[in-house]
């Protein structure tokens, strides 16, 4: 006998149906004031209830095809794949190998690159508006950015131990090395956006162009946030960054005065993390696109043809980077080897036209866990204005 074909749509209903009871239970257990406490009856139903939920949720996840991607020849055909399922109207699961990411970037499709800071052109009947990200600078920066890690990552780290001066003949003593570790702890990021079948309709290839390209988009932003952001950002609990104002130490909080910081200002600000004997390759200052147009039109000292950002772009020899994620007036460095992030297995989209099928809409979400590890916290320094 032929095998039903299973339902999801149904199966979505009767989610809906089960999660619409549970939450009448609670309302009415709240609203009587009387009782703190289910009824057995209650009890009974409550159990039974969960035990389906759990049971059309394991049933969806095991009718749902995944499309894996695992080298970049796979990339055709999972495209063929994805417009299959969704003229069939299927929830799949689609799989990209960390490896293979760098193919879904940039303007294959004929989008503008969300990321880039060139403007796109001439609007067609079938563009989409971009959206405004604010622009990434992690790879520029030279960010270390670790792919497909599997359980928890350590990095081991050696702390200094000296040499001694010794007599002629004299035994040398034992030198221990102290050495500690730090693991990186992953937290998930995500975004979901449900897109209706109108819009579908009307933009060509809007498949392709989100879920390849503005969904990771906004996962990198996010990522260039954490970085940067002198404060915890939201929902994050060990995602903290190297300029988190709470872990720097006094000696890496400089302050100038003025309209905007002075050369020896920001050499000060060089010399507070080459001091703390770093290896410095691969420094770099990074501010806003405000600030660094201050400092261009600002003269290296009184009199100077020169200003303190030149025309290469560098302060004295040392690359200026830009992302609006650090404060006007605010100057950031660092040696960024020592803030490697990680991204722990494949990223996850699932393209889900049924959870959101009464709004006539597909709903496309992206999964990823990500981790960063300051390695060296004094390798980083930051300059603000000096109040008043």
């Amino acid at each position: 006998m032929k095998k039903e074909r299973f339902n999801f749509r149904e199966a979505y209903e009767r989610v809906d149906a089960i999660k619409g009871r549970l939450n009448e239970m609670a309302q009415n257990l709240e609203s009587d004031k009387e009782r703190e406490a289910f009824t057995e009856a209650e009890e009974g139903e409550r159990r039974q209830l969960f035990r389906e939920l759990d049971i059309l949720e394991m049933k969806i996840k095991a009718n749902t095809p995944t499309i894996e991607v695992t080298q970049r020849e796979d990339i055709a055909e999972a495209n063929r794949q994805i417009r299959e399922c969704l003229e069939k109207g299927q929830r799949f699961e689609l799989k990209i190998s960390r490896a293979v990411a760098s193919s879904f970037k940039g303007n294959a499709s004929g989008y503008a690159d969300p990321a880039a800071s060139t403007n796109p052109g001439a609007l067609t009947t079938h563009d989409i508006v971009e959206p405004l990200y604010n622009k990434t600078v992690l790879s520029a920066i030279g960010a270390p950015l670790l792919t497909g890690l599997k359980g928890n990552h350590q990095w081991p780290v050696v702390e200094a131990f000296a040499a001694t001066i010794n007599d002629e003949g004299a035994a040398l003593g034992d030198t221990k090395i102290p050495v500690g570790k730090l693991i990186a702890k992953p937290e998930r990021l995500g975004i979901a956006v449900p897109i209706t079948r109108e819009a579908l309709n009307e933009t060509d290839d809007l498949l392709q162009v989100v879920a390849t390209q503005y969904m990771p988009v906004a996962i990198a932003t996010l990522m260039n946030k954490i970085m940067f952001s002198p404060t915890k950002v939201t929902g994050a609990t060990n995602l903290v960054g190297p300029f988190l104002t709470t872990n720097l130490k006094a000696a890496q909080k400089l302050q100038y005065t003025g309209d905007a910081p002075a050369l020896k200002d920001l050499v000060a600000l060089k010399a507070a993390v080459l001091t703390t004997n770093v290896q410095a390759d691969g420094m770099c200052y990074v501010m806003s696109e405000t600030t660094k147009a201050l400092l261009e039109a600002t003269p290296k000292w009184s009199g100077s043809n020169v200003a303190v950002v030149d025309e290469n772009g560098k302060i004295n020899g040392v690359p200026v980077f830009t992302t609006n994620e650090v404060a006007d007036g605010t100057v950031n460095f660092g040696v960024f080897k020592y803030a490697p992030q990680g991204l722990f297995g494949d990223m996850v989209f699932i393209v889900d036209p049924y959870s959101q099928a009464r709004k006539n809409a597909i709903d496309f979400v992206l999964n990823v866990d990500y981790a960063i590890t300051v390695l060296r916290q004094e390798a980083f320094a930051v300059l603000t204005k000096k109040a008043g």
